[in-house]
Formats: structure tokens, C-alpha cells, sequence
């Protein structure tokens, strides 16, 4: 990320990667203790030295649904299914969680405009990235200027989909190559890619797109997967916050 906005995915940090909640965890919503949730949000808040109404967390539904947070606090009932969250605000951190799906966080550090958004297969589908970088331009930016960056999620080589899913992507991302069908039993689908290719038609610059650095089921020790945990299980939260 440019100067001025810090971005991070948080880790588990834990020896116990079978227990579905272990580790930090900052998901209100998938069955973790109320206590041990507030407890993690207490610590991050303070590391990052905001106030606890600046830390921003929306209810996931894997929608296509995005949210302008334009004040603090703000109100909890507006981020019910919302998977992308943008701000002008400096000071607040847009979280999103995921346990495989990609987390993706974006900024235009010139206009002052960042976002996080969650894409799985159903939000990269209906092109939620290229929603949020509108909503973005909408407040202020432009698209040349913005900088994208995936966090931890499933990898290629591990995400398998059934045949109606490879089709979709196939249909949905007809000139990228987002469907691995060669020496494997069912097709695999690269989400990351269809992601980054929805990122450049959109007018931002290939150079200014990082792609997930670990994969989410290869690595349980840091990281949720609900491949491995089932969906009662805990998840990675992805921050950005603008600094300026």
C-alpha cells in the first residue's frame, strides 16, 4: 500500500489449529464467544490506537452489497449484509473477514479514498470489486491511481469447485484463464486472477495489483479455512485504515 494507509491481515498465531476458534479471531457472527470476540477487537483497537466505534466490521452475506462509512460511529444496523466497505474518513479501519474467500483492499491515497472488500466466488462473479472501485470514484478517486491488494485466501491449487461453478467462471471471465481442468479430478478456479482481471478493465494499473502472498488452507497454524474448520469457525480480518 502507498504512503499513508497501513493495511494488514491478522494471524492466528496458534498450536492448536483444529480448534475452530483459537487464535485471534474478531468475527461476531460464526459462533465464537461474544467475550473472546470483544476481547481481540479490545487489543486491535488499541494497537492501532483508535477508538472502538473507528473499527469497522460488517455482517458478510456474500452479497454485492457496499456500504460508504461517512461518519463514526456509525450504525451498526446499516453494515447487515454488506461485503465492501469505502471511506474518506482518516482514522477508521474497514475490516473484512474471510476464512478462504479473498479479502481485497484498496486505495486512492491522493483523493484519500480507501476500501476492503470480501470476494468469494458468488461476490467475484458479480464483479463486487468493480462496484466498489465506482463507489470509490463516485467520492473522489481514479482508477489510475488506486492500488489493490489481495490478502490471505484459498489458493489455486487447493480451492476444487463442482462443474457448475467452473462453468460460471468460465461463462462469467470468458478471456482470462480462470478454470484449471488439466491434472486434477475435478476443475480448480483462481480467484485471484478473475479478480485481477475485473481490477484492469476497470482502468487500474496492472503493477498496482498484488495477488494473496499464503493460502488459507495450506497454512492453519495462521490462518481460518472453512475448507478445513466448517463455516463455525473463526476468521482472518483484513484492515485498512488511512493515516493521513
Amino acid at each position: 500500500m502507498p504512503d499513508g494507509v497501513e493495511a494488514f491481515s491478522t494471524l492466528r498465531c496458534t498450536d492448536l489449529p483444529e480448534q475452530p476458534y483459537e487464535g485471534f479471531n474478531a468475527c461476531h457472527y460464526t459462533g465464537d464467544s461474544p467475550d473472546h470476540v470483544s476481547a481481540c477487537r479490545i487489543n486491535l483497537c488499541k494497537k492501532l490506537g483508535i477508538p472502538g466505534h473507528n473499527l469497522i466490521i460488517p455482517r458478510q452475506t456474500h452479497s454485492a452489497n457496499i456500504t460508504i462509512v461517512d461518519r463514526t460511529p456509525f450504525p451498526a444496523q446499516s453494515l447487515d449484509d454488506t461485503d465492501a466497505l469505502v471511506t474518506a474518513l482518516p482514522d477508521v479501519a474497514l475490516c473484512i473477514n474471510t476464512a478462504d474467500c479473498v479479502p481485497i483492499v484498496l486505495a486512492d491515497t491522493q483523493a484519500g479514498i480507501i476500501a476492503a472488500v470480501h470476494s468469494g466466488w458468488r461476490g467475484t462473479v458479480a464483479r463486487i470489486a468493480a462496484r466498489t472501485v465506482e463507489t470509490m470514484c463516485s467520492l473522489g478517486a481514479d482508477p489510475s491511481r488506486i492500488h489493490a491488494a489481495m490478502g490471505p485466501s484459498i489458493c489455486p491449487a487447493c480451492f476444487e469447485v463442482g462443474p457448475e461453478v467452473a462453468e460460471i467462471f468460465n461463462r462469467s471471465f470468458p478471456g482470462t484463464p480462470t478454470v484449471i481442468s488439466s491434472g486434477v479430478s475435478k476443475p480448480h478456479v483462481d480467484l485471484p486472477a478473475a479478480i485481477s482481471a475485473t481490477l484492469t478493465e476497470c482502468g487500474l494499473p496492472p503493477g498496482n495489483i498484488s495477488t494473496p502472498a499464503a493460502c488459507s488452507f495450506h497454512t492453519p497454524h495462521q490462518f481460518f479455512s472453512a475448507r478445513r474448520l466448517g463455516i463455525a469457525s473463526g476468521r482472518t480480518l483484513t484492515v485498512i485504515i488511512n493515516r493521513r
